[in-house]
């Protein structure tokens, strides 16, 4: 039951005006027209009110004392979160040498005369280099060894022709190409000089192939964003411009770079190449890079002040709420005079803050900077929570970013103004949305969430724990604890697409981490699930803090069974076109939301970790698409978006390891 309210003062206005109207002989015996319209009384009533509203503030707890119990317990207010977006630099010309665009170039939505422009800072340098193209062959990625070396040297002599794909193109046939340096999140061009010989035909609007570079660790190659096809899909000479995600280098034909490829999909085979086209020559430019940019304005060196040697100095930066930046935070700088400057690292508070501790608090959301206090003991001396500055030296924050909030979920297209000019960079632009801006926390939010944060587990012991634990890093979807009790024999079960159980020893934790992602409905892109280095040392360094001493720790991705189903599904005879559609639509939904790790699973709240997956739900499942009359046929395979064109059928049932998830690749259902 709720704890009971107690009044500090219970009287109303009335009670008020009665106890006034029982003093009034004994203070004034001479007053005797006690009546409403007496001014008197009229008096009397206006204090009363006062009264009564000064006695109901009594009986509420100011903010301020809110303020001061979160403190107590060690709550604060969430300062406001940043929103960050890939914003693409494009260059006036192709560089010879390599170009650097400089951590915290600023750019900005356009200004204009009711709204002030929006300011985003780069967070790493970007290097564009030139490329240089080392070596250049066609093959076939469904798992032939046969492949064709090209002459690069001879590209471009006259009567000298490459041709792209095989004689007779397939899905699976690429064109290769190898790159010396990592062009990731670079802007490319390729500038080709196309003789068409059976490839005319193709439709430009609806190409039969991609483009993919090679990822490296993660085993996989990537898709690339194509911004213009002046070739039309190889048909004539023209230019593609092409946005490249990240690369890894990797050893490929005997050859070793960094990989960019063209590959024929199957998906769109029938309007694909009766003939391969011809490349008479090929030139490869850098025409821009693509960089994260923060929705935050960094502030260097600013000057604070200078200490006057006492305990708890406050000072304040001139701008606020400042960013928090985890394992980035800001230093302050103090420079005495014939010393060499001194570092001091902002914590929590000063609960374990020793007198040679260089330590100082940042308030977030008032950027006040606090240094440590002293207190008196009761032995009668004092003990300084922290070092503090020397009288007289110099204060400086080295760096700090502030700005955030949800103002900065900018659309795409919209930080196209660049604050300051920078050679050789013509315009720049962000192709996809600024998504991760949040405002400050308010009160009210954080004092509901007080009984939250009181019962919350700090230290990680169960599985359950560090289930619990792991899901409170942002970022983090979900999460298993891969424990020797749930693994079973390690490393004796099979499971189909060589997914074997983690081999976890006595003492070891595992966790299986399934990132957040921004659309977690329909088919999911293989990039989004990947486990970030960013990602999984925030949650490495969460459970570090709450892990038992003796116990080791590792983090790392859920391991993906990718799963296309085909599926058959009859409607009444005499069905409409549209009806079938419909149902075509419907039947697909529900399986990319039913086999889905986000929102999948029987409960809509993503597949569980370690479920098997049964032919016969699917059967129920496609039962229910309204419009169908029954299910005739459904099959299931195990698919890799990195290799497409390979499947694995599988039986009744698909076996899932502890720290296996469902993922839907691409699926196929026939409605007649």
């Amino acid at each position: 039951m709720p704890l009971p309210t107690v009044n500090l003062d219970d009287r109303r206005f009335d009670d008020i005006m009665a106890q006034a109207r029982q003093l009034i002989p004994q203070y004034c015996p001479e007053w005797t027209d006690h009546n409403t319209s007496d001014p008197g009384i009229a008096l009397l009533e206006v204090f009363a009110w006062m009264t009564d509203l000064m006695l109901f503030r009594v009986n509420q707890v100011p903010e301020k004392m809110f303020i001061k119990f979160l403190d107590m317990i060690g709550m604060q207010l969430d300062p406001p979160r940043a929103a960050v977006a890939p914003v693409t630099f494009y260059l006036a010309a192709a560089p010879s040498e390599p170009l650097t665009i400089g951590a915290a170039t600023e750019v900005a939505t356009i200004r204009t005369e009711v709204t002030e422009a929006i300011i985003f800072s780069t967070e790493e340098d970007l290097t564009i280099y030139p490329p240089r193209l080392k070596a250049a062959f066609t093959g076939n990625s469904l798992g032939e060894n046969t492949f064709t070396a090209h002459d690069l040297e001879r590209l471009g002599v006259l009567g000298h022709k490459v041709a792209v794909f095989s004689s007779e193109p397939v899905p699976g046939d690429a064109f290769y190409l190898c790159l010396e340096h990592d062009h990731g999140s670079h802007v490319l061009s390729l500038i080709l000089e196309c003789e068409v010989a059976g490839g005319a035909g193709v439709d430009p609007r609806e190409p039969p192939f991609v483009w993919e570079v090679w990822q490296g660790s993660l085993n996989r190659w990537a898709s690339c964003t194509v911004e213009y096809d002046g070739t039309l899909a190889f048909n004539t000479s023209g230019e593609i411009i092409l946005r490249l995600p990240t690369m890894a280098e990797e050893e490929f034909f005997g050859e070793r770079g960094h990989w960019l490829r063209c590959r024929i999909t199957s998906e769109q085979n029938y309007a694909g190449y009766k003939v391969s086209p011809d490349i008479e020559s090929l030139r490869v430019e850098s025409r821009g890079g693509t960089a994260l940019a923060r929705h935050a304005v960094v502030v260097r060196n600013e000057t604070l002040g200078r200490s006057d040697g006492s305990p708890g100095q406050v000072f304040k930066l001139l701008n606020s709420p400042v960013l928090f930046l985890g394992a980035q935070e800001d230093v302050v700088v103090s420079e005495t005079p014939g010393a060499a400057p001194q570092t001091w690292t902002p914590v929590t508070d000063f609960a374990e803050s020793s007198p040679a501790d260089h330590h100082f608090q940042l308030d977030h959301q008032s950027g006040t900077v606090t240094f440590g206090p002293a207190l008196l003991q009761p032995d009668g001396t004092v003990y300084r929570f922290g070092a503090i500055p020397a009288k007289g030296s110099p204060l400086k924050m080295q760096r700090y970013l502030y700005g955030g909030g949800v103002i900065g979920n900018v659309p795409a297209r919209a930080l196209s103004v660049m604050k300051a000019s920078i050679p050789y960079v013509a315009r720049v632009i962000n192709h996809a949305p600024a998504l991760g801006g949040r405002n400050a926390q308010s009160l009210d939010d954080a004092v509901m969430r007080v009984p939250h944060v009181l019962r919350t587990r700090t230290r990680a012991v169960t599985a359950d724990d560090f289930e619990y634990l792991s899901a409170q890093v942002d970022g983090v979807a979900r999460a298993r604890c891969i424990t020797p009790n749930v693994s079973g024999a390690s490393g004796e079960t099979a499971f189909p697409g060589q997914i074997r159980t983690l081999d976890v020893q006595p003492g070891q934790v595992s966790m299986a981490v399934l990132p957040r992602i921004e659309v977690p409905v329909g088919r999911i892109p293989p990039d989004q699930l990947v486990l970030s280095a960013e990602l999984r040392a925030s949650v490495q360094t969460h459970l570090d803090e709450r892990r038992m001493v003796g116990t080791t720790l590792e983090v790392r991705s859920a391991q993906y069974s990718w799963v296309s189903v085909t599926a058959l599904i009859r409607v009444l005879p005499g069905s409409s076109r549209e009806l079938r559609a419909d149902v075509q639509r419907a039947a697909l939904a529900a399986l990319y939301r039913y086999l889905n790790p986000h929102v999948g699973g029987a409960s809509g709240t993503g597949w569980p970790f370690g479920r098997p997956l049964y032919l016969s739900e699917l059967y129920s499942l496609l039962k229910t698409v309204p419009g169908g009359d029954f299910v005739e046929d459904v099959q299931v395979f195990l698919s890799d978006p990195g290799q497409p064109g390979t499947r694995e059928p599988v039986g009744t049932q698909l076996l899932l390891p502890p720290q296996g998830l469902i993922v839907s690749d691409v699926h196929t259902v026939q409605v007649e």
